[in-house]
């Protein structure tokens, strides 16, 4: 089926609410009200679509109204364009010189703007748009626009990341505009439209729902919404953008009926989808659209709210009870029950900053309280020690690598937006950003892959398995799409086109920061989690070194969700998976159990330009992910682990008072360094690296080593070494003899790691 030639459209009269408000006849009137009323509001457009269903000619009425009318070429109101842009400027990397071009000596290969308008182009040449295919230059070449994708947010994506193009080309009256504006239209409209069996051929959930009402959004802005989309497309996409299909079993446009609200505890993914949810609802209220309503049956208050403001009530509500450090636990999910919850990621910090930014998009400005800016202020706070010159983010838990890196610059852009910051910290955050943006363009998006593109696939390279190279297309749109709206922000906070400060005193000015940090996620007085959850951040010269405790259930099986420091190309976790990786792995009765939860006790404390960080851990998991707690053995771990210049140090006290029979214990250290340059010492527990950041790694405690490829197996890439920034190429692996751990007694494990 070729889809960019549309078949007649078969719907059926469930498939479209009776709540069909155009936005047109907002736009045509120029009201301002900014709400809706509970009523449902039913356009003469939508009320013929509906009639023309129940006669049964929905597929002809389509396929005319459907037809779009004559362009015209006169521009909207547009911004002012920058002139003077400097070159090492957010704006210089991500928009570039008034024609989009790369300013000279910014140093990247293309500019933000200039990848949005190749993928366009790229698009447009395709005959049929679903035959696109991206070449990563892994022999595999990719249909990134297939129906099969498995990108659930791709159509949204799509009418984001090219509705850029759009408005840049209307607003400076580009001759080629039309033609752009039709490739535009015949792809949303298969993408939203097209259906088989009552099922529409492209999924578009959540984040691709919120997408899509940004983009709309943005084109009414621009005064170009009814121009871009007709009545009948308009109708389509009021039924399909909705919030509901993140709520009990709905699915994408399925809402109730309007006499029936939702729960609003019956979310079915993570805690951060409210935000997603918060969004769509304020956006739709932005159009005047109409919304479903909420319950609860454990807060009354709710039923009387707008979906918007009911659920910025619930978000509040969930940082407020459940993190005591005022964050985001991620697995605190009603749909399932942990021994405890307590994960805090990118997301948990990530989770309030959406919600500003969304809420300044929607025109929500009266419900950004104190609280809010103060649970804000508590994201800044955790990252502010971790600013680096390199523009890297964070490089813990799930969804790093870029997004690592972006999750920084959206909670950096929301507080300045906010105005939490100092102006002192402004200067800092912006010149953060821009470094951000400069690492973007030159280390993950690579001009040299046959079909350039974002990175996070191949060259060593890995990331999760959600995230696959089937949405590699929609990778590159949701990326390039925060650095669109960032730069935006930073125009429109006065910095746009200038030059951040020299990286001298940005340099001097992260000097300034503490040796290290503790951050809470859950306060060690918080009796409901009573395990330790925190952040322990260590500055040593330029380096960063994270090291993240918390219990994550779902999650803990995984490197990245390991407690052990963190740190750029010296300790680095691989997605999705789980080996012994700079902690004890034992294994008892033909199973492996690790220390990777249960942390009680936690003290940080600095003397004599050392910080010493211990714990405890109260039993050892199974090396599963969601291990049931009834699987663990009794084993405990005392965890000291000390920084110093130059050097990590970490001893394992290993004891047990009721385990019986043999275990063996092995800890694996894996490097980025050259596999063919490096060399065990003659001792035989301890190895030497070469033109790498780690020079050198000693263990003791263990009865042998062994340094082996870590690359490939069986002839392949091996899976275990493809981290988000690169590939490790050897793994020194130390081990014991079997051995007894009786009541009164204790083992020791030591490793020491030191770099440059």
């Amino acid at each position: 089926m070729h889809l960019s030639k549309l078949t007649p459209i078969a719907f059926t009269l469930g498939m479209l609410p009776l709540s069909l408000t155009n936005a047109r006849k907002s736009e045509i009137s120029g009201r301002q009200n900014g709400q809706v009323d509970s009523q449902c509001k039913v356009s003469l457009q939508s009320g013929q679509i509906v009639r023309q269903a129940e006669e049964g000619k929905v597929a002809d009425y389509w396929k005319n109204a459907l037809a779009y009318p004559t362009i015209t070429t006169s521009p909207p109101k547009a911004n002012k364009m920058l002139r003077n842009v400097a070159a090492s400027s957010l704006h210089g990397i991500v928009y570039g010189m008034p024609d989009t071009n790369v300013p000279a000596g910014a140093g990247v290969p293309i500019t933000m703007m200039g990848q949005l308008r190749a993928l366009f182009d790229l698009i447009r040449a395709a005959p049929d748009f679903t035959q696109v295919e991206m070449d990563l230059g892994d022999g595999n070449p990719i249909r990134v626009l297939d129906t099969k994708t498995g990108d659930k947010f791709l159509p949204g994506k799509l009418a984001l990341g090219l509705s850029y193009i759009l408005i840049d080309m209307k607003t400076k009256g580009d001759p080629n505009y039309a033609n752009y504006l039709t490739a535009y239209q015949k792809i949303t409209t298969a993408m939203m439209a097209q259906t088989s069996n009552k099922d529409y051929l492209y999924a578009n959930n959540s984040w691709g729902e919120l997408y899509y009402l940004v983009a709309l959004n943005n084109f009414k802005e621009h005064g170009m919404l009814n121009e871009v989309f007709n009545d009948a497309m308009l109708a389509i996409l009021e039924s399909r953008l909705t919030f509901c299909d993140m709520f009990g079993v709905h699915k994408s446009g399925d809402c109730p009926a309007i006499s029936r609200s939702i729960d609003i505890e019956s979310l079915n993914t993570a805690k951060n989808y409210y935000a997603v949810a918060y969004g769509i609802a304020g956006l739709r209220q932005k159009l005047e659209w109409s919304n479903p309503t909420f319950f609860s049956s454990t807060d009354p208050d709710v039923a009387s709210m707008s979906a918007r403001d009911a659920l910025l009530h619930k978000i509040i509500g969930h940082i407020r009870n459940d993190s005591s450090g005022g964050f985001s636990d991620e697995a605190s999910n009603v749909n399932k029950t942990y021994y405890d919850q307590a994960r805090f990621d990118r997301y948990s910090a990530v989770l309030i900053p959406e919600v500003l930014e969304r809420a300044l998009e929607m025109g929500d400005e009266t419900n950004l309280t104190q609280e809010l800016k103060g649970y804000l202020r508590k994201s800044v706070d955790l990252i502010l020690p971790q600013l680096n010159m390199d523009g890297q983010g964070f490089n813990y838990g799930r969804s790093i690598g870029p997004y690592g890196d972006t999750g920084f610059t959206e909670i950096l852009t929301a507080a300045a937006n906010a105005g939490v910051l100092s102006a002192q910290e402004m200067q800092i955050v912006y010149a953060f950003t821009c470094k951000s943006a400069y690492r973007y363009s030159t280390f993950w998006y690579d001009a040299t892959l046959p079909t350039p593109s974002v990175n996070m696939w191949v060259k060593g390279r890995g990331t999760d398995a959600y995230r696959g190279t089937n949405r590699a297309m929609g990778e590159n749109f949701s990326l390039l799409y925060h650095y669109m709206y960032v730069n935006a922000w930073w125009n429109k906070l006065g910095f746009g086109g200038k030059a951040p400060m020299p990286d001298a005193d940005f340099q001097a000015r992260l000097n300034m920061m503490p040796n290290y940090t503790l951050t809470w996620y859950n306060l060690p007085t918080d009796k409901d989690h009573p395990y330790s959850a925190a952040l322990v951040t260590v500055r040593d010269g330029k380096r960063v070194i994270n090291l993240n405790l918390n219990q994550a259930p779902d999650l803990n099986s995984h490197t990245p969700y390991y407690p052990i420091p963190f740190s750029d190309k010296l300790i680095y976790g691989t997605t999705d998976v789980g080996y012994a990786l700079l902690i004890p792995q034992v294994s008892y009765n033909e199973k492996n159990y690790i220390p990777v939860t249960y942390y009680k006790n936690l003290n940080v404390q600095e003397r004599n330009s050392q910080v010493i960080v211990s714990f405890d851990t109260t039993n050892f998991r199974l090396a599963r992910k969601n291990a049931e707690y009834t699987t663990d053995i009794d084993l405990q771990a005392h965890t000291v682990i000390t920084f110093e210049q130059g050097t990590i140090m970490r001893t394992d006290t290993l004891s047990s008072k009721m385990l019986t029979g043999n275990i063996t214990v092995e800890t694996d250290f894996t490097s980025f360094a050259d596999f063919q340059n490096t060399a065990v010492n003659k001792d035989g527990f301890s190895v030497r690296y070469v033109n790498s950041d780690v020079t050198n790694y000693s263990t003791t405690g263990f009865d042998s080593c062994t340094l082996s490829n870590f690359e490939m197996v069986d002839g392949k890439t091996n899976p275990f070494s493809t981290t988000p920034i690169g590939q490790l190429h050897s793994n020194f692996s130390c081990t014991t003899h079997p051995f007894t751990l009786k009541a009164d007694s204790d083992r020791v494990f030591t490793w020491v790691l030191k770099y440059a």
